[in-house]
């Protein structure tokens, strides 16, 4: 179980604005600031491509309940688990996730595993963020299929040390299948494991690719901004194979 400690709070008004090129585009994304000591930092990885609202909701939900003072989302670089389609351009999935955290003043992006050349690794990033932030606690926001893969991934007992996993579980309930892998994780990795009440959210990325691909409205599945944007620079109207 991980402690509910109380909410360290970030300072009022606490951002970083950050312009940041890639490419021959510039983008100016919210990031985490530097004088965030003692914060409890939930991390949201994903390719968010795109970002939705289920996500949204994950992270407000993991806020609440887990008493944490901000969420840093991390869209992906190279994902050595997603190498079976082709992923949009990592400008395209920062610019819609910084248009869909913009009006959140606890939600934060990173450019962090964008910027890594070749695959992306959860426990190379957690180090980079502890090198960072030294004096932070980070959660990782996790969905159940997660968890169910986790000591699959590379080097799973650096990402347990070095992080609390925060698991959102289908209807907000641990199914048996889950309780042994959880219980696995703790035995072999020492995990820290909490349980989010609110569950998850049935919204997915490929289901949005779809609906644009087929001349389906995805009014109120993405934040309006970034619904504008995916019409406007014409994504997803090809299928990936996804």
């Amino acid at each position: 179980m991980i402690p509910r400690s109380s909410c360290h709070r970030l300072p009022k008004g606490c951002k970083q604005n950050m312009l940041y090129s890639i490419g021959s585009y510039d983008i100016m994304l919210k990031t985490l600031p530097a004088d965030v000591s003692g914060a409890r930092i939930g991390l949201m990885g994903g390719t968010f491509d795109p970002v939705h609202t289920g996500h949204l909701l994950l992270a407000q939900a993991a806020l609440e309940e887990c008493a944490l003072d901000a969420v840093l989302f991390i869209p992906t670089g190279c994902s050595y688990l997603k190498m079976d389609r082709g992923i949009s351009d990592r400008v395209d999935r920062l610019a819609m996730t910084e248009f869909a955290i913009e009006s959140e003043p606890r939600f934060f992006i990173s450019p962090i595993e964008v910027e890594r050349p070749g695959n992306s690794y959860t426990a190379d990033t957690l180090k980079e963020l502890h090198a960072a932030y030294p004096d932070c606690r980070f959660s990782l926001i996790l969905g159940a299929d997660s968890v169910m893969m986790l000591d699959k991934w590379v080097r799973p007992e650096e990402i347990c040390a070095q992080a609390d996993l925060i698991c959102a579980c289908r209807d907000g309930h641990e199914t048996d299948e889950l309780s042994v892998q959880t219980g696995l994780l703790k035995e072999r990795f020492s995990a820290r494991i909490g349980l989010l009440k609110t569950g998850r959210f049935d919204i997915s990325s490929s289901e949005i690719r779809e609906r644009v691909r087929t001349g389906k409205s995805i009014r109120y599945l993405v934040p309006e901004p970034v619904m504008d944007y995916i019409y406007r620079k014409k994504l997803y109207r090809k299928n990936t194979g996804a």
